[in-house]
């Protein structure tokens, strides 16, 4: 009777295949077509047997024959085969499979044994199904055998000592321990002679830590090992590491419809993807989900998204027989606190955090802990999966982990002890940057308090504008719950939004700016005395002036009314001439010019009367955009040349942005020479002031004018500078540059790149609720 290497060799003959051409339709390698037909190899795996079979195409007596030559008597040497079966759903990660399959079949060795540590991530993740589908499509180059073990590292239990591994691999190879008084190093020694020159691939599934390992690998450059773990074992010498995330959604979808079965999720893709996302991506949740599915055809995709949306406890939807979700997590969860009874307190705590994400310092108030503290439990945390760092000092949770932290017994008292630490550390970042300015208005002399800077006095400006770049969308999220909560604070959102005015301002994030004063108005209008009765004259200027920025010139002339008249009310003048000169900006805005004339004298009259430089500047500058629109340009020259003159006497800081703001209103009028001129000369004031935000804004102005005068190459320079300038968090800013920078390029003529920067522009406009008139599609 053949040998299966000479069955298989008749076989492919005849079909007239190349070893290379059988491997392509087969999807055995060619190493191990080359392995199998030498006789280096006469029992291959019945999967290998299979796809041999359907690469031929043999006919069914033809399979038999080969099944045959497979599966007759084997030598006297017992080859052990523990694989687990390779799941039949297996969806995805395809890029990852060739990865490490690469690694196996690349003959390559680390230290005298390929290893791959942390197949890592968390529990349910997938590690085990991806660890055990390469492993069966490398196991025919490994003709000595497949070892598989399961170190127990997360589970019931305690995890699998190094001595009670090895005599379970050794006994597997056919060898008995003996003496159960020998060392973990005799028995480990003991193992490595018997796989020496052997090619044999070990499995050593859910691994505990690295220590465990160590005894059980190699010492032959011949065998492979594969471990995986919720632990990153970083410290096993030679190792390649891969940590696995939740699946795509592509994949993931993939994986729902092959275990539902029946067609509902294809044909409800809507409601499909609804459940990936609840499911976090998560192969395991995916799974049960899809098993539920499955278990009740009565029930539609939209019913099982119902559910998962509704129940407060969404993981007792996702629990099924020996499935769950939860006890994966409470497994991870367990071995953090037998190393460190500290960490599940901390992760208790992090679970009151209503947020997406969070930094080091908004962990240290939930948990009320010092950073130093902390910040290795954070990381122990991290190497268990249960938390993830997508950047240095910045933590989230994976979704289905932050419901189950969430589950957690918390009193009333926690959560508002805590939301009360996150908010006023919001509200100290904003005012401490608001100090380090100096407080200019009389409102804020008058109101602040110096407690509210605790815990910031060791940072500066510009570390506190980076912090709230990358916090802004969770403080206005922070604030918006604060109000819509059973027990709102009006206060602290009041404190917050007046504090924190500067920072919209000067990064330009005016949409945000106009949300949290929106809510600090509601805050003012349910409590009228959380505040002083300024708070409101200061909240509605800032209002019209974030408004108008975004050309909603209508409303921001209703919050500038309304500013001057409590301003009057609470008698703070300074905000009075101020509002005044901002309301006659907006009535020129909006063509009434008259109206617009009289705001800006009842101005003038405010700012010589209190010898009030600056605002006498503003105040000419604002004459002399009106002047301006009446055609008088002589007169508009004067005026501005005056408020440049005021200016430098009484608020030279505000120099580059005076002007800027000369230069857009000459680009307004069409004085496209006058306006570079400014601009040019605001650029380099711009660049003194250090702040690269002021810089960006000139050279936004500066690339829109250079573009209406043709000076395209220039304008590309500026407004690309602009981008590196304002680089993540950048607001709208963004969005009018890459406006511009559109119009550069289409001047150059390269039509591609302008779409895509228009592209871009429009994406940024709509997330900000702005509207802009672009070209292209």
């Amino acid at each position: 009777m053949s040998e299966f290497g000479a069955v298989l060799r008749k076989f492919r003959k005849a079909a007239g295949f190349a070893q290379e051409k059988l491997a392509e339709l087969s999807g055995v390698s060619v190493e191990a077509i080359k392995t199998l037909e030498a006789g280096r190899r006469r029992h291959p795996r019945p999967q290998t047997v299979k796809l041999l079979s359907d690469g031929l195409g043999l006919t069914e007596n033809e399979r038999a024959e080969l099944v045959a030559a497979a599966t007759r008597s084997r030598t006297t040497r017992q080859v052990p085969e523990q694989l687990p079966d390779d799941l039949q759903d297996f969806s995805g990660r395809d890029q990852q499979v060739d990865d490490v399959q690469k690694l196996f079949l690349s003959g390559e060795s680390r230290q005298g044994v390929v290893v791959i540590s942390a197949i890592a991530g968390m529990g349910g993740i997938g590690k085990t199904a991806l660890g055990v589908h390469v492993a069966h499509r490398v196991a025919d180059q490994f003709p000595d055998g497949q070892l598989y073990l399961n170190l127990r590292g997360f589970g019931p239990g305690e995890p699998m000592t190094a001595a009670d591994a090895l005599g379970r691999l050794m006994g597997s190879l056919g060898l008995q321990v003996g003496d159960s008084s020998s060392s973990v190093d005799e028995l480990a020694a003991r193992y490595r002679s018997m796989l020496a020159g052997r090619r044999v691939f070990v499995f050593l599934d859910n691994a505990a830590s690295a220590s465990q390992v160590l005894p059980l690998l190699p010492g032959s450059s011949t065998c492979a090992v594969l471990i995986t773990s919720r632990r990153t074992l970083t410290s096993l010498p030679g190792a390649a590491h891969l940590a696995v995330d939740a699946l795509p959604e592509s994949d993931a979808l993939s994986l729902l419809a092959q275990v539902v079965g029946d067609g509902r999720i294809e044909s409800d893709p809507l409601n499909a993807r609804a459940v990936v996302r609840l499911c976090g991506g998560l192969p395991l949740a995916l799974r049960i989900a899809g098993a539920r599915l499955a278990a009740e055809p009565s029930w539609s995709v939209e019913y099982f998204v119902h559910r998962l949306e509704t129940n407060r406890r969404r993981l007792d939807e996702l629990a099924l027989g020996d499935l769950d979700v939860r006890m994966s997590i409470e497994l991870s969860l367990s071995a953090a606190t037998e190393q460190d009874a500290a960490a599940k307190e901390v992760f208790r705590l992090l679970g009151l955090h209503e947020g997406a994400g969070f930094d080091l310092k908004v962990a240290a108030r939930l948990v009320d802990r010092p950073e130093a503290e902390l910040e290795p439990l954070l990381e122990h945390l991290v190497d268990l999966h249960l938390l993830e760092s997508p950047a240095p000092r910045r933590y989230q949770f994976h979704d289905l982990v932050r419901a189950y932290a969430r589950e957690l017994p918390t009193t009333e008292a926690d959560r508002r002890a805590a939301r009360d630490r996150v908010m006023a550390l919001y509200m100290a970042m904003a005012w401490r940057a608001r100090t380090c300015r100096g407080l200019a208005d009389p409102l804020s002399r008058d109101w602040f308090d110096e407690r509210w800077l605790s815990g910031t006095d060791d940072l500066g400006y510009d570390e506190i504008m980076v912090w709230l770049d990358a916090e802004a969308a969770e403080v206005l999220a922070a604030a918006r719950r604060l109000m819509a909560g059973t027990h709102s604070d009006s206060a602290t959102v009041v404190r917050l939004a007046i504090g924190i005015q500067f920072f919209w301002a000067d990064r330009a994030r005016y949409v945000e700016g106009a949300q949290l004063g929106e809510q600090a108005l509601t805050a003012l209008q349910r409590d009228p005395d959380c505040a002083p009765a300024g708070a409101e004259a200061s909240i509605r200027y800032n209002l019209a002036r974030f408004y108008s920025v975004r050309s909603d010139f209508e409303r921001a002339a209703v919050h500038m009314r309304a500013a001057i008249e409590a301003s009057e009310a609470s008698g703070y003048q300074w905000l009075l001439r101020y509002s005044h000169i901002g309301f006659a900006q907006i009535l020129e805005r909006l063509d009434r010019l008259d109206e617009s004339t009289t705001q800006a004298q009842a101005g003038l009259a405010l700012a010589l009367s209190s010898a009030d430089a600056y605002a006498e500047g503003e105040v000419r500058f604002t004459l002399a955009v009106i002047a301006g629109r009446h055609g008088h340009s002589a007169v508009q020259d004067r005026e501005f040349d005056l408020a440049m003159q005021l200016a430098r006497r009484g608020a030279p800081q505000f120099i580059g942005w005076l002007i800027g703001a000369i230069g857009e209103a000459c680009r307004r009028g069409r004085r496209f020479e006058k306006a570079h001129s400014w601009l040019r000369a605001g650029l380099a004031e711009a660049r003194k002031s250090g702040s690269s935000f002021n810089v960006a804004e000139c050279l936004q102005a500066l690339g829109a004018v250079e573009v209406e005068l043709a000076a395209y190459d220039d304008a590309q320079g500026h407004l690309e500078e602009a981008l590196v300038l304002i680089g993540e968090n950048s607001g709208e800013l963004e969005a009018r540059i890459r406006h511009s920078l559109g119009d550069a390029l289409s001047g150059l003529g390269e039509s591609e790149p302008a779409q895509a920067q228009w592209r871009l522009a429009r994406e940024l406009y709509a997330r900000y609720g702005l509207t802009a008139s672009l070209p292209g599609r």
